[in-house]
């Protein structure tokens, strides 16, 4: 995997109209986006009607050339593509919870479901409601928030892209936890 430097010198070429850089920059984000997909899928239990590829594609869609005319380093750009994706999941479970696609309705499947991080719909819910609380209140936290359990970065991983310490990380993470557990705001300590 490439540095974030390596990203952000991407994305500065990208931005300033380097159509060549545009493959490269799909191909060192593409594995990560599909693993972000994937764990945003999941923690829709099953329900959303779409799988990794489909996700990342309409996330995508969805920024079109937003993601890279915005994006100032690799973890906003991945930022970016989380919270997209959380949309567009989010969309797919509340229309999922609607009567005319469904809604009380037992669901019978000729596959296995996704195994580990299932989430109910409704419980999906409150945490999205949740987390725009958070992110009217500390925008930091909740971005946090949806790098680790939405994009599924480790603490590791957003540490270096923030460049800080994994520690003060981790003491974030317990921060917006708290939060999000209680609904009130948690001076830092």
């Amino acid at each position: 995997m490439s540095t974030p430097q390596d990203f952000t010198s991407l994305l500065d070429a990208a931005r300033s109209g380097r159509s060549d850089v545009d493959q490269q920059l799909f191909d060192l984000t593409y594995a990560a986006l599909r693993r972000i997909a994937s764990q945003s899928l999941r923690r829709a239990s099953g329900q959303a009607t779409l799988n990794p590829t489909a996700l990342v594609h309409e996330a995508y869609i969805k920024l079109s050339d937003s993601a890279l005319n915005e994006a100032q380093d690799s973890e906003h750009f991945y930022r970016l593509f989380a919270r997209a994706m959380r949309q567009i999941v989010i969309d797919a479970c509340r229309q999922h919870l609607t009567p005319r696609h469904g809604a009380g309705l037992i669901v019978a499947t000729l596959t296995d479901g996704l195994v580990g991080g299932e989430r109910p719909l409704d419980e999906l819910l409150a945490m999205d409601q949740a987390l725009n609380k958070l992110e009217a209140v500390d925008p930091e936290l909740a971005s946090l928030v949806m790098l680790h359990y939405f994009a599924g970065m480790t603490f590791s991983e957003i540490a270096s892209a923030r460049q800080q310490n994994e520690r003060t990380v981790r003491r974030h993470w317990e921060l917006a936890r708290m939060y999000l557990l209680d609904g009130q705001p948690v001076a830092p300590g």
